[in-house]
């Protein structure tokens, strides 16, 4: 009896350290995979906002108004991971006036871009939805 105590202790221990440290919180929080959605907006971002500094080329768009870093992005003091998904969910798939497309993402790609975005923050987030 005294060992299956010890045991179920222990569990909720190393799940509650998991939960706490940063890396899984973000990733429970978000609910995607930041380095996969590195890799996606490496893949589909670069043409006008810079992802990252080492990403391949610069961005090919230089109109005005600039397009955001993803880390300019990321330290707006308003951005949430809600207001991203929301944002990005609610573009249009045919913009005026130069604005940003819909890039049409899958929820696990939009997931996985923000959660990249997120993990771009100077300072950690508060973890509210």
């Amino acid at each position: 009896m005294k060992t299956g105590i010890l045991t179920g202790l222990a569990v909720v221990a190393v799940f509650a350290a998991w939960v706490g440290s940063p890396m899984n919180a973000q990733t429970i929080f978000d609910e995607g995979k930041a380095e996969v959605g590195r890799t996606l907006a490496l893949q589909a971002c670069t043409g006008c906002h810079l992802v990252s500094p080492d990403q391949p080329f610069k961005p090919i768009y230089t109109g005005t108004p600039r397009p955001p870093d993803f880390r300019e992005i990321a330290n707006r003091p308003n951005t949430t991971a809600a207001s991203l998904r929301h944002h990005l969910q609610t573009l249009p798939a045919v913009p005026k006036d130069l604005h940003m497309a819909n890039p049409l993402l899958s929820t696990q790609e939009l997931r996985d871009v923000v959660a990249f975005i997120i993990m771009l923050r100077d300072k950690p987030a508060a973890l509210a939805r």
